[in-house]
Parts: C-alpha cells; structure tokens; sequence
C-alpha cells in the first residue's frame, strides 16, 4: 500500500485542481488559458519526491487531463494530427517528459539510499551478533571468576556482601539480600515471605516491573512455601515434585525454582526466600550452597536486630532527647503512685503532644522534638521528671509532691517560649498539654492517664 501512496496524491491533487477550476474558473476548462498550467505543480512535486515511476505517472495522467479538456472527450486520430501540426501538443508532451527527467535523477538517490539502509541494517545486525557474542562471554568470565576462590576480588566482594546487611532497619536486610543474590548469582527475580498468623506476607521482592503484580499476602494452607516451612531446608523444583503433597500445589509450578528458610536462633523457620528466575548457568548446587549461605547471614542479622531492640527497650534514658525513656515511664509512675497514696502526698502527671507533629518532615520533626525538650526543661522544677511518651511528638511529665494548678502557669510559659523561637518552624509550633493530679482518687496510676489521653485526643493501641 505505501508503494502506491503516490497514485493516491496524484488522484487528490487533480480533484483538488478540478473543484478550483470549476469553482473559480468556470470559463476556463482544464486551464488552458493559463500562462504556467498549475499541473506542473503535482508532476515537480511527484517526481522529486517519490522518483521515475511515479514521475512518469504523474506526467502521463497530467497530459491525459489536458487533452480531454482540450478535445471535450476522447480525440480521433485526425484530431490528434491537427494538434500536432498546431504545436498544442507541445506541453502534453513536455508534462510526460520533465516528469520522467526528474523522476529519473530522484531514482537514482533513492535506489542509493536503499542501498545504504540495507548495509545499515545488516552492519546493525552484525553489531548485535558482535554484542550477544560480548554478553556470553562476559556472563562465562564472571562464572569463572566466581569459581576463583584466591582471586583479589573475592575478598572484596565478601565485604561488599556483607556490608549490605550490616544494618538494623529489616527492610535494608531483605533488600540487601536480594541485591546480593541478583549481583553475585544471577537471580533475575526473588522475594522474601516472613510468616505472620496464617499468612505469608510479602517484604521485598527485586526483578518484577510496574505493570506485573506480586501477592503481597498468601494463605499459608494454599502456599507451596509451606513445603520449605515443613521440611525446614531448602527445597528446589526437583523436591517440590517429590513431595508427597506436590499435587496440593500444582497450579504454582514454576513460579519458584527454590526456596531457602530464613531461620531464628533456635533454626525454626521465620520465612522463606523464593528464587523465583535465575540464568541456567548459575543454577547448580555450588551456587544454591552458596546461597543458603546469604540466607543464613539474613538470619544472624534479624537476630542481630531483635537483640538490638530489646536492649533499647531496656533503656530508660533517651540519648537523643536526652529525657527518659518511655519504657521507664510506667515503672516511675506506679512507684511514684504508690509514694503519694501511702504518705498522702500530691502527685500531677502531665502529658504533652505536638499538634499535627506527622505532618512535618523528618528532619523537621527532629529539631522540633529537640526545642520542645529544650523549652520544657527550663521551666520545670528539678524534681520532676520528663519522659519521652508512646508516640514521637508526644512527652510525659510526672511532677511529685504537686497538684495540676501549680503547672498550669508552666504550660502558658513553655507556649510562651515556643512562640518566641529562633526561626518560623518553632513559633508555628502548637504543644497541647493536659495535667492531672491526685484529686481523681484513683486506686490506679493509669486512672491518671485516662482523662489526658482522652483529652488530648490520643488513641493508646
């Protein structure tokens, strides 16, 4: 169809000629009278671009146009041979003959660049051949420097590996994990499951792009990482089908080629890790050794972080803030509770929040956690105490030997201070504070607690 787009032009053109003729010059047929015939408009254009056939065409349809006009119909020889004798052949004639003149020059630059574009295409073609060539040797140099085991570089690699679990945030832990496997084996796609109740719910996953969709929560009972689960090793496609309930899941064969257990300390498993694509090459027994190995370095570094955890839950100062802690907020109110209950003495506790503190940014929620602190402290008495409270944004003050009117003139201070601030974000700040105090006759510390948090509109979960 593209090689006749020039019959198409032509017929367009001569309709177009036909509507301006009739339409403008109704007493002149086909131009005739015309001192530069416009035909000569569609036979340049045509023949310059498309070349000698379409030129010729155009040159041939143009005098055939011209002659009916000239002879109102289809001429008769004699006719024919009056034209001829009379010279008003002439431009019919010369309509056929520049069209192929030109024509002919434009064929020759088209036939030459149809010849480069087809040494082009094959040089294109060579050069993809020279790079796939390229590919499958440098995949065979990284396979033969993996096996390499005194090469210079696989200290380096060891140390770049571990670097990336060498954090205590689990999401880096699981991305890292799949980094390494992706570098150093290949692993084209992957994913990490960690059991929660009756489902495996999905933490990073690597290879898959925007359009294609991972599950992000499975079943355990409809899942074939149960397998893994089970036999607490790691299983490959060749154990799944060996498996005495393989049939159970059938309708995920070949989603995964192995699954690695990620394992506590007591090697109960916590989760799987899915190699779910791999190159061929890499996938022997070597490299999936190697890959329980990444696995397992996975797992030290999970209990590496629980270990981390619970000893800052231990803590009872705050580093940052340089306050005490929430975790030993509770400790000193029911000790301080229990003090004032038995001696009689007055007892407030305080509870502050920084109105919409979420919205701020990271960096900003930081500075103005630090101002607050630093504001709070200058006017409360030496005998009270501040604790950073369950949310970020959020502090406690437990003030001994004193009732809740003896604060209110605090609070108004510290408002007062923050709208004074250095710089915009701490005057904007707005710190609701709410007391309670002994007066409530609780038989229990929290019933100190209640009317704050439900003041302040908190939701303690």
């Amino acid at each position: 169809m593209k090689k006749r787009t020039y019959l198409i032009e032509i017929l367009i053109a001569f309709i177009i000629y036909q509507c301006i003729n009739f339409l403008f010059f109704p007493d002149d047929p086909g131009f005739l009278r015309s001192r530069i015939h416009p035909y000569w408009i569609v036979i340049l254009l045509i023949a310059c671009r498309y070349g000698f056939v379409p030129g010729i065409s155009a040159g041939i349809i143009s005098s055939a146009y011209m002659l009916v006009f000239i002879f109102g119909g289809i001429p008769t020889r004699s006719a024919l041979e009056q034209l001829i004798e009379s010279g008003g052949f002439i431009l019919p004639l010369a309509f056929m003959l520049v069209g192929m003149f030109l024509g002919d020059i434009r064929q020759k630059y088209i036939d030459k660049e149809t010849r480069c574009s087809i040494e082009s295409d094959e040089k294109d073609q060579t050069i993809l051949a020279l790079n796939e060539n390229k590919d499958a040797i440098e995949k065979a140099r990284r396979l033969l420097e993996a096996r390499i085991v005194g090469e210079t570089t696989t200290i380096k690699t060891l140390h770049s590996a571990a670097s990336k679990l060498d954090t205590l945030q689990a999401s880096s832990i699981y991305s890292g994990c799949l980094q390494i496997l992706s570098e150093h084996f290949q692993v084209e796609k992957a994913s990490v499951y960690l059991q929660e109740g009756p489902y495996y719910v999905l933490k990073a996953s690597s290879g898959y792009s925007e359009a294609e969709v991972v599950e992000g929560k499975i079943s355990v009972e409809k899942s074939i990482m149960s397998i893994a689960f089970e036999q607490n090793k790691t299983v490959t496609v060749k154990d799944i089908l060996l498996h005495r309930d393989s049939n159970k899941y059938i309708t995920q064969y070949g989603q995964v080629m192995a699954m690695i257990p990620i394992r506590d300390k007591d090697k109960r498993p916590l989760g799987v890790v899915n190699i779910e694509k791999i190159d061929f090459l890499y996938f022997n027994m070597t490299n999936i050794q190697m890959m329980e190995l990444v696995v397992d370095w996975v797992s030290r570094a999970l209990y590496n972080k629980q270990l981390y955890e619970s000893a800052v839950n231990q803590m009872i100062w705050d580093a940052e803030l340089g306050i005490y802690s929430y975790n030993h907020f509770y400790a000193v109110l029911e000790s301080e509770f229990i003090r004032a209950k038995e001696y009689g003495l007055g007892l407030t506790v305080s509870l502050l929040k920084i109105d919409k503190f979420g919205f701020y940014e990271m960096h900003a929620q930081r500075l103005i956690s630090k101002a607050v602190v630093a504001t709070i402290k200058r006017f409360i008495s030496r005998t009270d105490m501040l604790f950073r409270f369950r949310y970020d944004g959020t502090f406690a003050i437990i003030s001994p030997i004193k009732d809740k009117q003896s604060l209110a003139s605090v609070a108004d201070a510290i408002r007062g201070e923050l709208r004074q601030g250095p710089d915009t974000l701490i005057r904007d700040i707005n710190l609701l504070m709410a007391s309670e105090d002994m007066h409530t006759k609780s038989d229990r510390p929290e019933g100190l607690l209640a009317p704050l948090i439900k003041e302040l509109n908190m939701k303690i979960v």
